[in-house]
């Protein structure tokens, strides 16, 4: 008997749109060429492209709403257009951007959000000759930043200020870039169509997967699921219509998945969370976001219920951390338009909203980590610490702000490096009267100074081979070119 898929607890997730005053509005969004999402959040801020060149951001706190004067304060952040943002996993005031005049510049955000308007980073690199396509903050070290420039993948420690790693083997542009949750390996999508798994800190072969991709010049996305094996790209087929394709990396070079949708010309933003398992495809251009299942086995992907409203200039997520948990809020989308950021909530019906409903809210990560950028690049891995989001538990979730970092001497960022220290550096602690997470402690363990790509990737159990049973699938499983 084949076995029979089993819906889960967020299937009924329905998209709840604000009323207009509970919107950000009145504000002035450009079309950007850029293979970023033009909006990223923290759990305590907003940021997104404003203006008609998209020099500059704006910075509101992460529930402001109503309408926005022309005098708001902006980040005036650099002399071209903004291609990619990104807010620190482990303090909410920290901000990375790229542009167009090829720098990387990373800021830090008041507490109180912008009083006035902010020109001076923290720091700043370079990639001299080549506009910046995309910056991304590593999702277990402490303050190493990802950023990509044409052909070549670079890694920056933030905190010493100084570039700790580069590599220049993709043959054209690099499109999208996502770590694996656990931040050993690293996927990339390029324009060459190919879309690669990289280990940076492999002393032998770096790329240690590469197969063909989507079969369109356009541009593509790529997002890890998670601490699984498997890689969600978007993009578009031979055909010109897009699609969405899952990859395992034990079964590389051919997808287990491809979902082919429509003909439009949007480009797909393809927005994971990790704990439910809940995927969410905003097309730039589109009047319409999917919101659909990821599950370990056919189907793959399962359709909810779709939103329809706006057009869609860029998405984001919002931290778990920030979410309504007592109105049954698994996920939020803060959807950019021309004139507006709207929160779409998604919540899953309950009889009553009273009481925490601990089901529908696994552990999520913590926002803080005990590995500095020098350590992890010499081996040192950590698994961070998981929290609740339960409500009597809000002391744990507090946004990790503070006052303005300071630039501190050299130190020495080896692999005896403490969060304390990077702390110290920055300024933003955690809420002095936290006591520890789950009164477990979560120190990082040292790995080889080259880690092996079988201690990344988990072997295909015999078991697993996907044939006739009985089994239930468990609730869930494991642009540049465009114009908007």
């Amino acid at each position: 008997m084949a076995w029979r898929f089993k819906a889960s607890k967020f299937k009924n997730a329905a998209p709840i749109v604000p009323k207009p005053e509970a919107c950000v509005r009145d504000i002035s969004v450009g079309s950007y060429q850029t293979y970023g999402n033009n909006i990223t959040a923290s759990a305590a801020f907003m940021a997104f492209n404003v203006d008609h060149n998209g020099s500059s951001l704006a910075v509101l706190p992460i529930d402001d709403c109503g309408r926005k004067s022309k005098t708001m304060p902006l980040l005036y952040a650099h002399s071209d257009t903004i291609t990619d943002m990104d807010f620190s996993p482990f303090h909410d005031g920290l901000l990375a951007t790229g542009s167009q005049d090829c720098l990387v510049k990373v800021w830090h955000i008041p507490e109180k959000g912008l009083e006035e308007n902010l020109t001076n980073p923290e720091c700043t690199f370079s990639h001299k000759q080549r506009r910046v396509e995309t910056v991304c903050f590593h999702p277990t070290a402490n303050c190493l930043l990802s950023t990509t420039s044409y052909t070549t993948l670079t890694l920056w420690d933030v905190t010493a200020e100084k570039e700790l790693y580069s590599n220049s083997e993709h043959t054209d542009v690099v499109q999208a870039v996502s770590w694996k949750r656990d931040g050993r390996l690293v996927a990339t999508s390029c324009k060459d169509k190919q879309l690669r798994v990289m280990d940076p800190r492999s002393t032998k072969q770096q790329v240690t997967h590469s197969t063909n991709s989507h079969q369109s010049i356009k541009d593509s996305r790529v997002v890890w699921l998670g601490d699984t094996n498997r890689i969600l790209t978007t993009g578009f087929d031979s055909a010109r219509q897009r699609e969405v394709c899952i990859r395992d990396l034990r079964k590389f070079s051919e997808p287990e998945k491809t979902l082919v949708l429509d003909s439009s010309t949007g480009i797909l933003i393809p927005l994971y969370d990790p704990d439910t398992c809940m995927l969410f495809l905003a097309g730039k251009g589109d009047t319409t976001i999917s919101y659909l299942e990821v599950v370990d086995r056919d189907p793959y992907l399962v359709e909810g219920i779709r939103h329809s409203g706006e057009q869609t200039k860029g998405a984001c997520l919002v931290p778990k951390r920030a979410l309504n948990v007592m109105q049954a809020e698994v996920n939020r989308v803060l959807q950019l338009t021309s004139s507006s950021v709207i929160p779409i909530m998604y919540q899953v019906p309950r009889k009553s909203y009273r009481d925490f409903h601990g089901d529908l809210f696994p552990e999520t990560a913590a926002a803080e980590s005990q590995v500095s950028p020098a350590s992890w690049l010499q081996g040192v891995d950590t698994q961070l610490a998981r929290i609740s989001l339960d409500p009597t538990e809000k002391q744990l979730i507090q946004p990790r702000l503070g006052p303005k970092p300071f630039t501190p001497p050299k130190l020495s960022l080896d692999n005896t490096s403490s969060a304390s220290e990077l702390d110290r550096v920055f300024s933003v602690p955690a809420a002095p009267s936290s006591p520890a997470i789950n009164g477990a402690s979560h120190s990082p363990t040292v790995a080889e100074p080259s880690p092996s790509l079988a201690s990344a990737v988990t072997p295909l159990p015999q078991e697993e081979e996907l044939t006739n049973g009985e089994e239930e699938v468990s609730d869930g499983g494991g642009g540049g070119g465009d114009v908007t």
